[in-house]
């Protein structure tokens, strides 16, 4: 990540990264698409006090993001067979009940935005949590994304 004091209290940056573990499996049929393995975001921020780039301390932030980037969610599903219907002649041993996992692929564009907080331990260094909440499309969806960083020489 990189991010630059413009003037005042306004920041702006950009963030670059990679997803290690979070694509769900292949969607059947030739035009699927793939997962998209990468994260990739603008944004800009407000700080608040009087000098909130000056001293040490805590200090708070909003900020509003946009960019590209996909999440796959996963939960379990119980599917219960109707034992009125007589089963299909390919499934004769079907289970009056299974637990399943289902998936829903979000993406690949995301606008945001959401809380900073810094602790400046020194006068130029400082460690930050940001929480954001995405909004995914064109596949619908929303995810919230922490994030922790540590910032030097603002």
């Amino acid at each position: 990540s990189y991010d630059r004091l413009l003037f005042g209290h306004w920041t702006i940056g950009a963030r670059l990264g990679g997803v290690v573990n979070g694509a769900g499996p292949k969607p059947d049929g030739a035009q699927a698409p793939s997962f998209l393995p990468f994260h990739g975001e603008l944004r800009t921020g407000y700080w608040f006090g009087s000098a909130p780039f000056v001293g040490t301390g805590f200090r708070a932030g909003l900020f509003v993001a946009g960019g590209v980037a996909q999440v796959d969610s996963t939960w379990q599903v119980t599917v219960v067979e109707d034992t009125k219907v007589r089963p299909p002649a390919n499934q004769p041993d079907n289970p009056s009940s299974q637990v399943l996992d289902a998936y829903q692929k979000s993406g690949t564009g995301f606008v945001g935005g959401g809380l900073s907080l810094a602790y400046a331990f020194l006068p130029m260094s400082a460690f930050v949590l940001h929480l954001k909440v995405m909004q995914l499309f064109p596949s619908s969806g929303t995810a919230l994304a922490p994030e922790l960083g540590y910032e030097h020489a603002f």
